[in-house]
Parts: C-alpha cells; structure tokens; sequence
C-alpha cells in the first residue's frame, strides 16, 4: 500500500511543523512541504489550531462537533433524544461505540458518563486518523464538550472482527451505527465522510457476537428503510418517522 501524505497548510508556523512530522514517524505517512505537493494527491493537513483534515482535489474532509451541540441543546431544553432516552445512562457504564465516525453521538454519550467511558471503533484509516488527531486539539468553547473528550478512546478496527475478540459481557452497553443502506444525503455533515467510510453489511450474526460482549443492552440505528429490521427481532423499535432513523433495542437483563 502507497504511503500516504501529510503537510501543513500555507504559511504554517513552527508548532505545526513539528506536529506534522510527528505524525508522520507514528503513523508511517510522508511528511512533504505544502509547495511539494501534486495536484491530484490525498493528503492529511495540520491546521493553525493543530487539528488535521484529509484533502483531495475540492474534496475535504475534517472533525467539528457541530450537529452534538444542536442535539446537547434540544436534550437540555425538552430531555428527549431518543438515543439517550434508550441508553438510560446511570453514568458509571463503559460504552463500546463500534462505528464512531465523525464522533458526534459518541460525544452526546461520553457527555452523560460522569464516571465510565466509551471506547470507539472506526474502521477507515483516513476517518480515524482525521478524528483521533483532532478530537483533543478542536478549540471548543463548551465546557461539557471538553469533559467528554476526556472520556473517550478510538481505535482504529473493523468492528465485525473486533467483536469476535472480545470476552463475554466485556462492556455495559453496546452501540452500532453503520452507514445506511439508504442514506439520509440532506445530512450534510456525514456527506464528506461518505467517501471514506466502511460499507460493511450488519448482520444478525453480527448482532448476535454484540449480545454475546454486552453485559446491559444492545443498541441498533438503522434507516427506517434497511433491511436490518426485517432481519432481526428486536425488543424495542424507537425513533423519527420525519427523518426516518429509527433505533433497535436489545435488552440482556
């Protein structure tokens, strides 16, 4: 496989060298001054402020926390979201988030765990990478943000054969969130991640290894439309018939 690139953005300054070669020997990239580059090649790029994104041609893609402090907000204001609603969160559970993308509901969750944390997977290189690097260097303004940060590990795996090594009942509650088989493109924050992504099918065999390593419950978001729901019997079926995502619930106690 080709090495890939990383640099800095114009004018960088001294702090921005330095972590952009850091980077480099951890990850195994290849660190080019911005002037070095060609046109059509897939970089990662340190920011003024220390966080990455990825770039290709027009095409970029980078962590912001956007869409977490608009649900945080509604949750505050009303207590309804219907992913904290049926995690029942007490506070002190390990949460294992097996598809954490941009990492905006792992956020939302990490917020309520007061005194447990959550583990997330991300199977796509240049996903995880963005977001990892990126997660403890975003200059947030809210204090609830910069607490959840804290609570939070990402890994880089594909959760089909992370799952399959983990012990029994190894975490309290287990979430999936894979890319739908029918995507929501008015979404526009997930639509630069699309191309990254991993598209890998959920299924039942999947769901099954997840009942096997939660200790508490199981949590399933789907499209109204994937085929995940005729599948698979869940115990509870929870979400928005406006936007068509809706939550699958498997309670192990």
């Amino acid at each position: 496989m080709e090495k890939l690139i990383i640099t800095t953005s114009h004018k960088p300054s001294k702090e921005q060298i330095i972590r952009a070669k850091q980077l480099a020997e951890e990850y195994g990239l290849i660190y080019k001054n911005r002037r070095h580059l060609h046109a059509d090649d897939i970089y990662f790029v340190v920011e003024k402020n220390l966080t990455l994104k990825v770039k290709k041609d027009d095409f970029e893609f980078f962590f912001h926390p956007s869409i977490v402090k608009i649900r945080m907000k509604n949750y505050v204001s009303d207590k309804k979201d219907y992913l904290l609603n049926n995690m029942e969160l007490n506070g002190n559970e390990t949460v294992l988030d097996l598809t954490f993308g941009l990492g905006s509901e792992a956020l939302l969750i990490a917020s309520q765990l007061n005194e447990g944390k959550l583990i997330g997977l991300e199977g796509s290189f240049p996903i995880y990478f963005v977001v990892k690097e990126s997660i403890n260097y975003y200059p947030y303004k809210i204090k609830w943000l910069k607490e959840a940060v804290k609570r939070i590990e990402i890994i880089n795996d594909n959760y089909k054969r992370f799952i399959r090594k983990q012990k029994d009942k190894s975490y309290d509650i287990i979430y999936c969130d894979p890319m739908f088989e029918n995507p929501v493109f008015e979404s526009s924050a997930l639509n630069p991640l699309r191309k990254f992504a991993v598209y890998d099918s959920l299924e039942p065999s999947d769901i099954e290894e997840m009942k096997r390593v939660a200790r508490d419950k199981v949590i399933i978001k789907a499209h109204v439309k994937d085929s995940i729901w005729d599948k698979y019997k869940f115990d509870k079926i929870d979400g928005s018939k406006n936007s068509g995502v809706f939550y699958g619930v498997i309670y192990l106690k």
